[in-house]
């Protein structure tokens, strides 16, 4: 007499085994979904942003972090007249561009690699004017640079090393590709 394939034993086996490997490809689905959750939990959201006083005659630049976790720069790169420059902003200004020597700098900081902007902070890379004529001679100035392929790019990360990049071409972040 012959045995049959299918017994009791067999299909539960089977069962049990199917249910493992369904099991097991849930388990792998929920873990990248928890990845990528713990990655979104951190994700910092890097904006340039100028703010043009009149009244007060001044005029700012402030980078500003919407994320949700913090941005740790990696680098700053200013391009002009279609060479590069590795300085901070006040910097670049002094040494290339002709008459800031005579506009007031109310405020400047540093942006270095390195540096971390917390969550929903903000730094003030550069504040000038105070009086109408350096507020004048600066709004003329930015004029004249924006006009002469003035760009910038700076690259951060997040925590998780997830890295993007924003420059005076693109009004959001760019994720970039390791």
């Amino acid at each position: 007499m012959k045995k049959k394939f299918w017994t009791s034993d067999k299909i539960v086996s089977f069962a049990a085994i199917g249910i493992s490997i369904f099991t097991l490809f849930i388990f792998v689905k929920q873990t990248n979904i928890i990845e990528e959750q713990s990655h979104l939990s951190v994700m910092p959201y890097l904006l340039m942003e100028t703010a043009n006083n009149g009244e007060n005659k001044t005029f700012s630049i402030e980078i500003v972090n919407y994320g949700v976790g913090p941005a740790i720069i990696e680098s700053r790169i200013i391009y002009f007249q279609d060479k590069e420059y590795d300085l901070e902003f006040v910097d670049f200004l002094k040494n290339h561009i002709p008459n800031t020597d005579s506009i007031t700098v109310i405020n400047n900081s540093t942006l270095q690699k390195g540096f971390a902007l917390p969550a929903g902070a903000s730094r003030n890379l550069i504040k000038v004017g105070g009086d109408d004529y350096s507020y004048q001679n600066f709004l003329k100035i930015m004029q004249t640079i924006q006009s002469d392929s003035f760009n910038y790019k700076i690259r951060y990360k997040s925590i998780y090393g997830d890295r993007w990049m924003i420059s005076a071409e693109t009004n959001a972040p760019v994720e970039l590709e390791d």
